[in-house]
C-alpha cells in the first residue's frame, strides 16, 4: 500500500489517498411526485412507494428484496402500457416524455452492430471521409464509407472485421480477416485517408485517442459524452457482443444523450432508470458518472437506479430501501 501510494499518476494512488474529497454532491429539490400504490409483482407485498422528479432516487436492499421488481415490472411496465401494470395504480407517469429502461442487457448479438454505429458515431465519421479529396477524386459517396455498404465492406469478411472457423465437437471462433487486418473495409476504401488515418484506422482507435485525434467538431462533442460515462477505454469498431453488461448499459445511456443533444431543445423530460449503473466501474469513474447523472438532472431529467455501490448511493437525494431480507422475507418498504 505504501509504495502504491507513492506513485502519483496511478488513479489507486489518489483513491487512497483523497478519497472522499472528491464527492460534490448538489442536493436537488423534489418536483412534481409520481409512483406505484399496492405493488404487488413476485414477492412485493402490496407497497405504495412515492418518487419526485428533478432528483436522483437510489433504490437499494439486498439481492431478492424486490428492488428490479419494483422498477422494471410495476414502474416501467405501467409507463409502457399506459396503464397500471402489477400495481392498484400508477401516478404522475404523464409528465415525462420519454420513460428509458437502461438495463445491462447486451446490444446485439450481431458483430456489426459497434460503439460508434450503436450511437450515431458513424455517420460523423462517414461525413468526414467524404469531403476529402481523395473521396471527390474517387467519386466515393457518404454511403460507401460505412463497413456494411456495397461498395465500402470488405469483400472477404463482408465488413465483419473477422471470419468464421467452425471447429468440430467445439465452439466456433472468429479470427481477424488477412484482406482487410480487421478494418472491415475494402482497400479502395482504406486509401482514403484523413489527417494519415483511413476510416477502417480510426475504428480501431479507443474512445479517447479518437478525441485525441480529431480534437474538435461535432464528432469530439459526441466523443466526450462516451467518454463521460466512463467508456474513454472502449474501441470504436469493437463488436457490440464484446462489451460487458456495464459497459453495453452505458453505451445505451451515451446513446440517449447524444439522440438528446441532436433534438436541441425539444425534448421533454426523460425518466432515466437504471440498474446497478456502478457496475464496472473504479471509484474515480464513479465520480465522472455522477457528474452526468447531474447533468441530466440540470436539464430537468429525472434518474432512478437500482444500486448497492454506497458511493453511488451517497450521491442520491433520496434512498428507498426494500427488505428487509430476499424473497418471501422481503418485499416491504423498510
Amino acid at each position: 500500500v505504501e509504495g502504491v501510494s507513492q506513485v502519483q499518476e496511478s488513479v489507486t494512488a489518489r483513491l487512497l489517498n483523497e478519497r472522499g474529497e472528491n464527492l460534490k454532491k448538489k442536493e436537488n429539490s423534489a418536483g412534481q411526485s409520481f409512483g406505484v400504490k399496492g405493488a404487488f409483482v413476485h414477492n412485493l407485498k402490496h407497497i405504495d412507494v412515492d418518487f419526485f422528479a428533478g432528483q436522483i432516487t437510489a433504490i437499494t436492499g439486498v439481492s431478492g428484496s424486490g428492488k428490479s421488481s419494483l422498477v422494471k415490472e410495476v414502474l416501467y411496465r405501467s409507463w409502457e402500457k399506459r396503464k397500471a401494470i402489477n400495481c392498484s395504480s400508477a401516478f404522475g407517469l404523464e409528465q415525462f416524455s420519454e420513460v428509458l429502461m437502461i438495463s445491462q442487457e447486451a446490444l446485439t448479438a450481431n458483430r456489426l452492430t459497434t460503439p460508434v454505429s450503436y450511437t450515431g458515431i458513424l455517420d460523423q465519421l462517414k461525413a468526414i471521409y467524404a469531403k476529402t479529396a481523395a473521396a471527390k477524386a474517387g467519386r466515393w459517396k457518404r454511403a460507401d464509407f460505412s463497413y456494411q455498404s456495397k461498395r465500402g465492406k470488405c469483400p472477404t469478411c463482408g465488413g465483419y472485421g473477422m471470419l468464421k472457423t467452425t471447429m468440430d465437437f467445439m465452439s466456433d471462433i472468429w479470427l481477424t480477416c488477412d484482406t482487410c487486418q480487421g478494418t472491415r473495409y475494402n482497400q479502395e476504401i482504406l486509401e482514403v485517408s484523413f489527417q494519415g488515418k483511413s476510416i477502417g484506422e480510426v475504428l480501431q482507435l479507443t474512445v479517447q485517442e479518437a478525441i485525441d485525434f480529431f480534437q474538435k467538431g461535432p464528432v469530439v462533442d459526441s466523443l466526450s459524452i462516451l467518454n463521460n460515462v466512463g467508456l474513454g477505454h472502449v474501441i470504436l469498431g469493437q463488436s457490440g457482443n464484446t462489451l460487458s453488461g456495464g459497459e453495453s448499459q452505458r453505451l445505451k445511456l451515451a446513446h440517449s444523450m447524444i439522440t438528446a443533444k441532436s433534438k436541441k431543445g425539444v425534448k421533454g423530460a426523460t425518466l432515466y432508470l437504471f440498474d446497478e449503473p456502478s457496475t464496472g466501474l473504479h471509484y474515480f469513474d464513479i465520480l465522472q458518472l455522477h457528474a452526468v447523472f447531474q447533468s441530466l438532472i440540470n436539464h430537468g431529467d429525472t434518474i432512478i437506479f437500482i444500486e448497492h455501490n454506497r458511493t453511488m448511493i451517497e450521491v442520491a437525494d433520496r434512498v428507498i430501501k426494500l427488505g428487509p431480507a430476499s424473497g418471501e422475507q422481503g418485499g416491504e418498504l423498510v
